[in-house]
């Protein structure tokens, strides 16, 4: 008789809020001061009544915070996982019993991806009443888009790598490298085909940390801009199914 699944719900969930939600909130809080020094800004800034100037200042600074919770929450979603479990040897424990790994490791990921957005909704509510008005369920959607793209891919290295995270960050690091390489390019009027084609062979990260703006402001955007970034997501979560499926596990 197989174990139900929804009952390692409690433990995924434990897991997560102990081992990697403290993880992304000092994180995030970093680079928030890391933002504020670089851009000179102290308390005064937050003062809703500061004028337009002052209330785009408040606009931008969430948006680059929104950005920044998500790309984390994103990639440390599939963290302490497969790669975890197959390095350390637990999967040989969890699997003794009659357990599906695909069932069981999408559920952790899929509940880490709720526990972001909620954590991260909340986040923006309490910002919305305090500071500036914000859209609460724009900035759920882009850290759910944010963890099907980014978190997607991260899952499906970790089914391969326990180098996962440094791969991510490395192959993130190289897609925001090329767009603005290309983007330089433009603006001189020295296109390039080979290399705008290759900025598809890498993680669009460059099109969902542009997107935290009209997220943020309540979907103002043309949808076909989420074509590419959701259909990256979806393919890198079906290659993660059917590498736990394939790759075996407690052998």
């Amino acid at each position: 008789m197989r174990a139900r699944i929804t009952a390692y719900a409690g433990v995924q969930l434990r897991d997560y809020f102990v081992a990697r939600m403290p993880l992304i909130v000092m994180a995030t809080v970093a680079a928030a001061w890391a933002y504020a020094a670089a851009n000179g800004l102290t308390m005064a800034a937050f003062d809703a009544s500061a004028g337009i100037e002052g209330r785009a200042e408040l606009q931008r600074a969430f948006q680059v915070l929104l950005a920044t919770f998500a790309f984390i929450a994103a990639s440390v979603a599939a963290h302490g996982l497969v790669a975890r479990d197959r390095r350390r040897g637990y999967d040989r424990v969890i699997f003794s019993r009659p357990l599906d790994p695909v069932r069981y490791y999408t559920q952790g990921f899929v509940l880490a991806g709720v526990a972001g957005a909620l954590l991260g909704a909340a986040a923006a509510d309490v910002y919305a009443v305090a500071v500036h008005p914000v859209s609460v369920l724009g900035a759920a959607a882009y850290i759910g888009l944010a963890w099907l793209t980014i978190g997607g891919l991260a899952f499906a290295l970790s089914t391969v790598t326990r180098f996962h995270l440094p791969l991510l960050v490395l192959l993130l690091s190289a897609d925001f490298a090329l767009d603005r390489y290309a983007t330089s390019l433009r603006a001189s009027g020295a296109g390039n085909a080979v290399i705008d084609l290759a900025r598809y062979l890498l993680p669009p990260g460059h099109v969902v940390a542009s997107l935290s703006e009209p997220f943020s402001r309540g979907f103002t955007f043309d949808g076909r801009v989420l074509i590419w970034p959701l259909a990256f997501g979806v393919a890198c979560f079906v290659a993660a199914l059917v590498l736990l499926r394939r790759r075996p596990f407690g052998s």
